[in-house]
């Protein structure tokens, strides 16, 4: 069978993908993977078929992807979200329709979602989103991104929910619906979108340890282990004293990535700690750092997030999976997107100290925040017990069973 991934996104939702499409080519089906055009080289090196798509590193840092970042305003973000999608409307409708080129079974995540519809109902092609993170309407708090009641299951979340949908459709509808009339195919509604979203068949590629909703398959999650030497520096440096500090952003853009060096390099300094400091998207030029900072450009996190004392990140769910598989304390600054979540989440499990939203961040409550990270054993347990039963967990091989068990069935 002809699977076709679309992967669009960042690093961190091309991965598991590439994961499951491993799986699927070894139990015999040929796949493709559609994903930005900078992460084609890495898609086949894995034996996979790399489609290239928007390469979204230069997306990320374009002047309305770092006005996107650093919105502090979620309306705002939608906006500048939308006009993305909109300025480059023609490349994904062209990508899509020839990317999915002779797929008998699409699979995406949910910002896929609108555009793999189009085909599916188009040529008759199954479909199943993959998600990485809550984007349906339930009553359960723990899956909904802005919940009313977030430790609770209540139909004010499930209402929540479906304003949410609403709301992400609005940003993909203009996009969407160019698509659908090259297709031949009548325009969506809000309304008659979220009814074709109930006939698409979901998994989540998240731990049920993290995230529970009776009305959803939780595998656990897909993570990709490759072979990785570390470069002799940044080996040298973790070995030379106590375990660092991991701090990064991802592919977090930034108007002034200076700026927040100067801050992490003095917060490490203040609690007495080494760091790991990951460049990411952020283009910051650093030079002259001192002695107690490691710059890096890449690297393994399945590798590195082990041997680092603690992890600082923007809540990005690939990151956010990393380390609760490593077992270590978190401190989150999210930005955009689903990161709130996931730093409401790692609190709520008691695996981190209370995110910071970017917008929000000083040196100040930087400093003391990580400070209390540092010193509550507390969070250290708790996050060493979550991480060893993730480390137990096979999500891949539970998505293979369901996946390879729908297509058997053919339960379309």
């Amino acid at each position: 069978m002809q699977i076709v991934l679309m992967a669009s996104g960042t690093r961190g939702d091309v991965q598991p993908m590439i994961a499951l499409g491993k799986a699927l080519k070894a139990a015999g089906h040929s796949v493709r993977v559609m994903a930005g055009s900078n992460f084609s080289s890495w898609i086949e090196s894995h034996g996979l078929e790399a489609y290239p798509i928007i390469d979204m590193e230069v997306l990320m840092r374009s002047e309305l992807g770092v006005k996107w970042v650093e919105s502090a305003n979620p309306m705002q973000q939608l906006k500048y979200m939308k006009a993305l999608l909109d300025a480059n409307q023609e490349r994904y409708v062209t990508d899509t329709i020839n990317g999915t080129a002779g797929a008998e079974l699409l699979i995406g995540g949910f910002v896929s979602e609108p555009f793999l519809q189009a085909i599916s109902e188009k040529h008759g092609i199954p479909l199943i989103t993959a998600a990485l993170q809550p984007y349906r309407a339930t009553r359960s708090g723990t899956a909904t991104l802005i919940p009313l009641l977030p430790r609770s299951n209540s139909i004010l979340n499930d209402w929540m929910g479906m304003i949410g949908v609403r709301f992400m459709w609005s940003v993909a509808a203009d996009v969407t619906n160019i698509l659908r009339t090259r297709l031949g195919l009548p325009p969506h509604t809000a309304a008659t979108y979220q009814k074709a979203m109930q006939k698409i068949l979901a998994i989540y590629a998240v731990s049920p340890l993290v995230m529970q909703d009776s009305t959803a398959r939780m595998t656990g999650y897909w993570f990709l282990d490759e072979d990785y030497t570390p470069p002799a520096d940044l080996l040298n440096f973790i070995e030379s004293g106590d375990p660092p500090v991991y701090v990064g952003f991802g592919s977090m853009s930034s108007s002034d990535p200076a700026r927040t060096v100067n801050m992490i390099v003095d917060a490490l300094a203040k609690v007495g700690k080494r760091g790991v400091l990951a460049r990411g998207w952020s283009g910051a030029a650093v030079t002259n750092l001192p002695s107690h900072v490691h710059l890096l450009d890449k690297t393994s996190h399945t590798w590195l997030f082990p041997r680092m004392a603690a992890i600082v990140h923007h809540g990005g769910a690939g990151t956010t999976a990393a380390a609760l598989r490593a077992g270590k304390p978190m401190f989150l600054i999210p930005h955009l997107g689903d990161q709130p979540y996931w730093g409401r989440r790692m609190h709520e499990l008691g695996v981190s100290v209370k995110p910071i939203p970017r917008p929000k961040l000083t040196a100040e409550n930087f400093t003391s925040s990580l400070d209390a990270l540092l010193q509550d054993s507390r969070i250290h347990a708790n996050a060493a017990a979550l991480g060893e039963k993730i480390r137990a967990e096979d999500g891949i091989k539970e998505a293979m069973n369901w996946i390879t068990g729908i297509i058997r069935l053919s339960e379309w």
